[in-house]
């Protein structure tokens, strides 16, 4: 599942607050087009945050549209283990959550679900869907139901 730690997500808020800090970006100033890689201690690309517009809100908010995270294995494969996309995302950088009204699609290799009005919890690694959620298990999950 897609673990993106407390110190990734605050680099991206470092970086959104180094740019507001040198008169670059003002609330409601947006970037078309961004790319955002996250890499470990070793070097290696573990998430890339991609979006079509990402409008800053507040050194602590950043209101994404078209969102696409992607989470790689660490290694010199450098493979897609989890991807995850909505059509607006905005993430708090103070308290290491973001959320979305709409649509939240989670795809990996062993399931998918996508589901509505989602929240992702950082530090607790957790996303709670609170509408409409669908899942599909691709492994097989054994006697659960006995």
């Amino acid at each position: 599942m897609l673990r993106v730690t407390k110190n990734k997500l605050l680099a991206l808020g470092a970086v959104a607050a180094t740019l507001a800090a040198y008169g670059q970006l003002r609330p409601d100033t947006s970037i078309e087009g961004f790319r955002i890689p996250l890499f470990d201690e070793t070097g290696y690309r573990t998430w890339q945050l991609r979006g079509d517009l990402a409008t800053y809100q507040s050194e602590t908010q950043i209101k994404i549209t078209g969102m696409h995270v992607s989470q790689f294995v660490a290694d010199d494969e450098n493979r897609e283990i989890a991807l995850l996309t909505s059509p607006e995302a905005i993430f708090h950088f103070d308290t290491t959550t973001a959320y979305g009204p709409g649509e939240l699609h989670v795809e990996t290799k062993a399931f998918e679900i996508t589901g509505f009005d989602w929240i992702w919890l950082g530090e607790k690694k957790q996303i709670t869907f609170n509408d409409t959620v669908k899942v599909t298990i691709y492994e097989q999950i054994g006697d659960i139901l006995k």
